[in-house]
């Protein structure tokens, strides 16, 4: 049997107005539900999808960091 670290992303991207000034957004939660990472950063000018993508991108490497095996993902807030 394997040792699985699964991890649930929630993330979320948005840019005002679109195209204009991003932000993006993730947190990451154990199997226990208790957070292990949080997420916020500007990146710049771009669109609501690149924020979006930007987001997810960055929960995911988050989750490879902290040596995940399996992530489940929440994205656009649900």
């Amino acid at each position: 049997m394997t040792d699985t670290k699964r991890l649930t992303i929630y993330s979320d991207g948005a840019a005002i107005p679109n195209p204009g000034p991003a932000g993006i957004g993730a947190v990451l939660y154990n199997e226990e539900g208790g957070v292990v990472a949080e997420i916020s950063k500007y990146i710049g000018e771009a669109t609501n999808n690149r924020a979006e993508f930007t987001a997810l991108i960055a929960g995911l490497e988050e989750a490879l960091r902290l040596g995940a095996t399996g992530v489940d993902l929440k994205l656009d807030s649900e």
